[in-house]
């Protein structure tokens, strides 16, 4: 009766749907001087089911590299494999030396099972340079719950722009920031030299985005970049991360096993942003752990809390006790809340635990 009271508890309380989707598993690496440049890309779920990750490649190098390739493996809440993983690059093919390039992976399927993501860099070749003979200009820009653009493209080269792809990049406020949408657009036909073609989108506003970027790649060219500020939007003004999970024994001690009546320490380092324009005024939490039997059913054992505020923007360390009555294999899911129960961030990352 109580485990059932403790999972209802649960799902009526400690579950309102956040925004984002779960980011941990998330590996900034490198590849010989091109790097991603978030530690916390923006992953969420479409309504089809099918999981996205969003993010940004720098190629730190002063040469133009083509052929980027990103592993991404997407992840239940039990298993440390991977259930799903997929090769993707980034939506420029040419990045230019030292310039950056959005990047879109998607999971090959709707699984609903999908609540967590890894990314990691696996390789590049460098590149003939693309000269930047296409230019933008803008000629309508309105931010309503629709952002509409409409521009030409002017190709400024010597040789017909063909298959000229044009893209509309969301970003928030924070350093670095994250990428929350991308749109693009191809155009039909070619565009001669010294000829034009205009271009519109029509999406989907996200209220947490404060500036857009506009820019175009064809077979031959690549454009300028529009940045557009967005003013006055209802935007995302702290950012809270959950960046790891440990277990030990009350004396500090990492654990590869727990044995049965003995109190262990469940610990996570979380971290704040504030945006940059924003004052850091306190900010409590509420850290959560729920632990839940391994199987089918995945019962819930514990839910612990351990709260806190953050005073200004950097790193905590909250810590939740937990005594096991039972042996088994248990997983641990962690979150961080506001004391009203609004998420601060999205779920964080999972550990087994093996009770003997």
């Amino acid at each position: 009766m109580k485990k059932t009271l403790l999972a209802l508890f649960l799902i009526f309380t400690l579950f309102p749907i956040s925004t984002s989707f779960s980011q941990e598993r998330t590996d900034t690496g490198t590849t010989l001087g091109v790097v991603l440049t978030s530690f916390s890309p923006y992953i969420y779920k479409q309504e089809d089911g099918i999981t996205v990750i969003l993010g940004e490649v720098e190629n730190l190098k002063d040469f133009p590299v083509t052929g980027v390739k990103i592993r991404a493996g997407f992840f239940d809440d039990i298993s440390e494999q991977p259930i799903e993983s997929t090769v993707g690059t980034t939506i420029l093919d040419v990045i230019p030396g030292n310039s950056k390039s959005p990047y879109m992976i998607k999971s090959p399927t709707s699984n609903s099972a999908i609540t967590t993501a890894s990314i990691n860099l696996i390789g590049f070749n460098s590149a003939s340079p693309k000269q930047e003979s296409l230019s933008i200009k803008e000629d309508s820009f309105k931010v309503g719950n629709q952002v509409t653009f409409s521009g030409s493209i002017t190709n400024n080269g010597e040789l017909t722009s063909d298959d000229t792809k044009v893209h509309l990049v969301f970003f928030d406020p924070f350093t670095p920031p994250r990428i929350l949408g991308i749109s693009s657009i191809t155009i039909d036909e070619g565009i001669p030299a010294g000829s034009s073609a205009n271009f519109d989108f029509n999406t989907k506003y996200d209220s947490r985005a404060v500036r857009v970027n506009v820019f175009a790649e064809s077979n031959n060219y690549l454009a300028n970049v529009l940045d557009l500020p967005i003013s006055a939007p209802g935007i995302l003004t702290k950012l809270v991360t959950i960046n790891d999970i440990s277990i030990t024994d009350t004396e500090g001690n990492r654990l590869p096993d727990v044995p049965v009546d003995s109190t262990i320490n469940i610990k996570s380092r979380i971290w704040i942003q504030y945006s940059a324009d924003q004052a850091s005024p306190e900010q409590p939490y509420i850290y959560y752990t729920q632990i839940k039997q391994s199987g089918e059913k995945a019962f819930v054992e514990f839910i612990g809390k351990a709260e806190g505020a953050f005073e200004t923007g950097g790193t905590k360390i909250p810590s939740v006790e937990w005594t096991p009555q039972n042996t088994g294999l248990y997983f641990v899911e962690t979150f961080v809340w506001d004391p009203i129960g609004v998420p601060l961030a999205s779920k964080g990352p999972i550990a087994l635990i093996l009770v003997t």
